[in-house]
């Protein structure tokens, strides 16, 4: 009686060391970060995949966002988001009115172009090609003046192995502008709220893909901000056909609990 005693304990031992492992692995796998639900928002500004390197490249990179001063409470609710997700990414986040929105800040007396001073911009309205007409233009003359400068620093280096680095750097750094395509992020009263990227930072288009996630949509939703149809119809299509999908296949769509349902 005594040894079974002892081995019903120990049954029960062994029982809740499983499933205390059980419940550690499952809050380990939960706490990890797992990519959100991509969503294309824009067919002018498709969703770029990022490799391996440009997340290496973003990994200890700093992110400058200019925001309509409307958005504050909303965006820094986002940015603290991505910043738990992203640690090492150092967000640095300008709030203005919509007058001054597209408008860059102006460069530091080291010769640093307006182009790095912000990487995308996020508006309380929509960005028409009409309004980023102006920005488009400053951006290509900023570039050209980033393009000589570098141009005249490589041509005056001292030695072969300097101006062999300064080739390269020159390579690297002796861009086109990007060319500017808005993208739509929520809703608001019916309308699209629009947001562009300004540079090739790599993280800048890691924080449009995030704006446009299940997380980014769920934040701006509690403040009020309609999600863009593209998220909706994206996520609602994994369970239940809509008559867009009707019109394109010429099938009749079939309900995923009906057919499961009917399978019994």
């Amino acid at each position: 009686m005594k040894d079974y005693k002892l081995l019903l304990a120990g049954l029960l031992l062994l029982l809740l060391i499983i499933l205390i492992a059980v419940f550690t692995w499952l809050w380990s796998s939960n706490r990890k970060n797992i990519d959100p639900l991509p969503i294309m928002a824009s067919e002018n500004e498709p969703m770029t995949e990022t490799t391996e390197d440009d997340a290496k490249a973003a990994s200890d990179s700093t992110l400058y966002v200019q925001v309509e001063d409307s958005l504050q409470t909303p965006l820094d609710h986002v940015i603290a988001r991505f910043k738990t997700r992203y640690p090492h990414v150092q967000v640095l986040a300008s709030y203005v009115p919509s007058t001054a929105l597209l408008t860059l800040p102006e460069g530091d007396t080291n010769g640093t172009s307006v182009i790095n001073n912000t990487d995308i911009i996020i508006a309380d309205d929509g960005l028409s090609a009409e309004r980023l007409s102006p920005l488009q233009t400053q951006i290509d003359v900023e570039q050209g003046k980033h393009n000589q400068r570098k141009a005249k620093t490589d041509s005056t280096a001292k030695d072969n192995s300097d101006s062999v680095k300064a080739n390269k750097i020159a390579v690297t750094d002796n861009t086109e502008a990007r060319r500017l395509n808005s993208f739509s992020y929520a809703l608001k009263d019916e309308h699209a709220l629009d947001g562009v990227i300004l540079t090739h930072n790599p993280t800048a288009i890691g924080f449009r893909n995030f704006l446009l996630s299940s997380v980014g949509q769920d934040i701006l939703k509690k403040y009020d901000y309609e999600n863009i149809s593209g998220y909706k119809n994206s996520v609602n299509d994994l369970f239940k056909p809509t008559s867009r999908a009707k019109k394109a296949t010429g099938n009749n769509p079939v309900d995923v609990s009906d057919a499961l349902s009917n399978s019994e």
